[in-house]
C-alpha cells in the first residue's frame, strides 16, 4: 500500500517547473556518495529525451548524497528526503506517488545504466504486448569476476525482477497497490508476481545496467540476513519454492550450519584478492545463523512451515 502523508518527504524547490514527461526514472538511496554521481550521470545521457528522474533518499542518510544531487543543478531530478525512517518499500512507494510519467523505471543509486536503457525499455511497452520489462544487469562489467568481499548477485537474468533494472505501466503498479511495506527485501519479486497475473514482462537483454563495485562489510553481510525472512511472504502468497526442496530454504545454507566444515569447502569456489574477502569470512557463519533464525520466527508468526 502507498504511504499516505505528503509530510513525510521534503521536496527541494525547483528554478522551473518540468514539462510533462513520459518516463519517470525512480531511485531511492541511503548513503550512496561513491555511486549517485555515476549513476545520475549515466541517466541524464541517455538517448531518449522525455523523461524526469525522481530521487528518494531516507532519513538515517548521513553522508553528501544530498549535495552531490544538488551539484547536477539539472531541472529533470526532484529529489525528496524522509523526514523519518521508511525503509525501501515505504521509500519506492512514495517514489511511484510523485512520479509523473506513463512508464516507471527503477534503479539504484549504486547502478549506471547503458545510454539506451530508457529507449529500449519503452520501445518494448509500447510494441510488445506487455506491461513491463526487465532487462540484463552486470555486476560492474560483462567481464568483472567479483571476490569473496564484493556485494554481488549470482542471478541477474530473466525472472529475478530486481528493481535495478525494470520497468512498468505506471497504472498497473498503483492498480495492485504498490510495493507490500512488509518486505524489506524480495519487495520488488512479490511486485512483479503480482503484476503478472494482468499480464506479460518481457526481458530484454539489450536494456543493460551495470551494477558498480561495492565491497561488502561485515555490517552489511549480516543485514543482508533479513532476506530470508522475506521468503516466507513469498510462498505463503504465491508458494514460490525458489531455492527450496520441499519445505527447505536453502538447503545447501542450512547445511554449512549444521556442518561447518561445508562452508570451509564452499569458500574455495570464491576469488580471494583483498584483506577484504579474508576479513569477511568468520562473519559468513553468522549471516547464515541469522538468517535461519530470522527464517523461522517469521514462519511462526504467519504459520507457514518452513525449514
Amino acid at each position: 500500500m502507498y504511504a499516505n502523508s505528503c509530510t513525510t518527504v521534503r521536496v527541494l524547490p525547483m528554478k522551473e517547473e518540468v514539462a510533462k514527461v513520459n518516463v519517470s526514472v525512480l531511485v531511492c538511496v541511503k548513503n550512496a556518495q561513491k555511486y549517485i554521481g555515476a549513476c545520475l550521470s549515466s541517466i541524464l545521457s541517455q538517448t531518449y529525451a522525455n523523461f524526469e528522474i525522481v530521487v528518494i533518499e531516507e532519513f538515517d542518510s548521513n553522508d553528501r548524497t544530498r549535495t552531490i544531487i544538488e551539484n547536477f543543478k539539472d531541472r529533470r531530478i526532484r529529489y525528496f528526503r524522509n523526514e523519518k525512517w521508511l525503509g525501501i518499500s515505504k521509500s519506492r512507494n512514495l517514489s511511484v506517488k510523485y512520479a509523473q510519467g506513463e512508464y516507471i523505471f527503477f534503479t539504484d543509486g549504486d547502478c549506471v545504466v547503458s545510454p539506451d536503457w530508457i529507449e529500449q525499455g519503452v520501445t518494448f511497452l509500447d510494441e510488445e504486448d506487455c506491461i513491463g520489462v526487465e532487462g540484463k544487469s552486470y555486476d560492474v562489467s560483462q567481464e568483472y569476476k567479483p571476490t569473496f568481499s564484493d556485494h554481488s548477485y549470482d542471478e541477474r537474468e530473466y525472472g529475478e525482477f530486481m528493481t535495478s533494472n525494470i520497468a512498468y505501466k505506471k497504472s498497473v503498479v498503483k492498480w495492485v497497490g504498490g510495493f507490500d511495506e512488509r518486505y524489506s527485501f524480495h519487495e520488488d519479486r512479490d511486485l512483479a508476481l503480482r503484476i503478472q497475473r494482468f499480464g506479460k514482462i518481457e526481458f530484454n537483454p539489450n536494456m543493460k545496467v551495470f551494477v558498480q563495485q561495492e565491497t561488502l562489510t561485515p555490517k552489511a553481510l549480516i543485514r543482508k540476513s533479513e532476506s530470508l525472512r522475506n521468503q516466507v511472504f513469498l510462498f505463503k502468497r504465491f508458494g514460490q519454492r525458489n531455492h527450496m526442496i520441499w519445505r527447505i530454504v536453502e538447503p545447501w545454507s542450512l547445511a554449512k550450519i549444521l556442518f561447518p566444515p561445508l562452508l570451509l569447502i564452499s569458500l574455495s569456489f570464491h576469488t580471494f584478492k583483498t584483506s577484504d574477502d579474508f576479513r569477511l569470512v568468520p562473519f559468513k557463519y553468522i549471516n547464515l545463523v541469522c538468517s535461519r533464525l530470522k527464517l523461522w520466527r517469521e514462519s511462526a508468526k504467519e504459520r507457514v512451515f518452513l525449514i
